[in-house]
């Protein structure tokens, strides 16, 4: 039987955004010291992740409830808005996971965005052990700021339909961020549980868990390739 995979730790990207920012806070209040200026190439790394951070770090709620992910205004992902064609309501848990079965093999929708958006609801809730997205709008903007698609892979290993609204997959995901520093994610295993409303049938929450903690996961970030 297939073991759910947990994540060894919850470690929240926005704690991480707190910090960043409350550092960077303190140093520009502290009186000038004699030290050199940095090198350009660290200040642009520090700049593209910063960026890279506060976009991840806006879409984050250190709360797991489901109104916690409407508390943060995700001004960088934007408002919540339409996107897709007109929705496919009334579809069955099979039908909903053949469509996710193909968005994953083949349009590896995790690294490219690549997903059928008339099978999730607008507002669904997109959860992992570093981030808690509310908008199906603003999830596919943060896709397209993490990975890059030409050197990233997901391979799906499982899907089921494990309730009339609940559908699971397990796979891998390895690549490359988009930051300038081209980092490296290091192969690692994923679980996936959706939930559909009974009502439409769609897809209105995707909860994920890894292999990895949320701690290895973000520190990944700062190590260059």
């Amino acid at each position: 039987p297939r073991t759910s995979l947990r994540p060894r730790t919850s470690t929240r990207m926005s704690c991480a955004s707190a910090c960043l920012a409350r550092a960077t806070c303190c140093a520009s209040s502290a009186p000038r010291s004699r030290a050199a200026p940095k090198p350009p190439s660290l200040l642009g790394r520090r700049a593209a992740l910063s960026v890279g951070l506060g976009v991840l770090g806006g879409a984050v709620s250190p709360f797991p409830s489901r109104d916690d992910a409407d508390a943060l205004p995700l001004a960088p992902l934007g408002a919540v808005k339409s996107v897709g064609g007109a929705k496919r309501v009334g579809l069955s848990a099979d039908e909903v996971a053949a469509i996710l079965k193909e968005d994953l093999v083949t349009g590896q929708y995790f690294v490219t965005g690549n997903l059928t958006r008339e099978v999730f609801d607008d507002n669904c809730r997109f959860k992992d052990p570093t981030n808690d997205v509310r908008g199906l709008s603003r999830y596919l903007t943060a896709l397209g700021l993490l990975f890059d698609p030409k050197d990233s892979f997901v391979r799906l290993t499982s899907i089921s339909v494990t309730s009339p609204t609940t559908v699971e997959t397990d796979g891998m995901l390895e690549g490359y961020l988009r930051f300038p520093w081209h980092p490296r994610v290091d192969p690692y295993e994923f679980h996936t549980v959706y939930t559909l409303d009974k009502e439409t049938g769609l897809i209105v929450d995707q909860s994920q868990t890894w292999s990895i903690s949320g701690a290895k996961a973000l520190a990944e970030t700062f190590t260059p390739t």
